[in-house]
């Protein structure tokens, strides 16, 4: 298998170390964002899992909307793809996530013992983009915070194993997977969720684009929510309400945008996805 891409937006020897550790792997946990599952897939990590055992899990399933997660489990179940629905944060979902897990390591038991072959941990990783939650996701599962978390993309340092009741054995790895942003929808969608650098968009677009981009979708919701008739939000109409204010006296537009974009990330104004299975959208990692 080629690495060279992918060896474009990781160290050589950070790509090294992941593909060394993923050749024992026996079953991936894929993170992605419940609000836009496609857009947080990534075809690195296709490539590097390649013939292994995957399951999709799609995280901050909280601040997704119910109904379209549905939707994908469906879709996901129709490519014949394993997949579940967590809230890492209250734990939400991992009733299944466990027994999966015990599902894998007996069945991994049984064909080691019809083979003749000493008993062992089942071995999985959790691999993803930044920011989609995998160290939430690991703490988690782990019962204590044996894995550094933060609201900032790529805060965990380099792949660790942790040993998990019984015979489990699961990899860290880093959030060295970066999204290659080859179509403005990806990084509206990125942005907008906050998995993307901020240094590599402008908060006022994309704040502006949410609005138009949830009004639509989600008419009234949104802007009932700040108690604004429909297609009258805006953000200098938000500047307005919340009194964002530069010295001069104008509306302090890049203040309301980042507001909007925090207390989306939050779920401060309800569930809602960027994107749905039948929409036109193709793998953009």
């Amino acid at each position: 298998m080629k690495h060279s891409g992918i060896a474009t937006e990781m160290s050589k020897k950070r790509l090294s170390l992941l593909i060394n550790n993923l050749k024992v792997i026996d079953l991936v946990f894929e993170l992605v964002d419940a609000r836009c599952p496609l857009s947080t897939r990534s075809s690195v990590v296709e490539r590097l899992i390649a013939g292994k055992r995957q399951l999709i899990v799609l995280n901050k399933a909280d601040l997704a909307d119910p109904a379209a997660t549905k939707q994908w489990l469906f879709h996901f179940k129709q490519e014949g793809k394993a997949s579940l629905a967590v809230d890492s944060r209250r734990g939400d979902g991992f009733r299944n996530v466990w027994e999966d897990l015990n599902h894998y390591a007996e069945e991994l038991s049984q064909t080691l013992q019809k083979k003749g072959r000493r008993a062992r941990e089942l071995r999985t990783a959790v691999l993803g983009i930044p920011n989609v939650g995998k160290s939430t996701f690991l703490n988690k599962i782990v019962g204590r915070r044996s894995a550094a978390t933060g609201n900032r993309p790529g805060i965990t340092k380099g792949p660790q194993w942790i040993h998990l009741q019984g015979s489990l054995l699961i990899l860290d790895t880093p959030g060295v997977l970066p999204p290659q942003l080859k179509h403005e929808e990806a990084v509206f969608k990125l942005a907008a969720i906050g998995a993307l650098d901020k240094r590599k968009y402008n908060s006022e677009n994309v704040g502006e684009k949410l609005i138009k981009f949830l009004e639509a979708r989600y008419p009234g919701s949104f802007s009932g929510y700040f108690g604004i008739p429909p297609d009258a939000l805006s953000l200098e109409i938000l500047a307005q309400k919340k009194k964002f204010l530069l010295p001069n006296g104008l509306f302090d537009l890049h203040r309301a945008a980042n507001f909007l974009l925090d207390s989306f990330q939050n779920g401060k104004f309800g569930s809602f996805t960027l994107e749905l299975p039948n929409e036109k959208c193709s793998l953009t990692t």
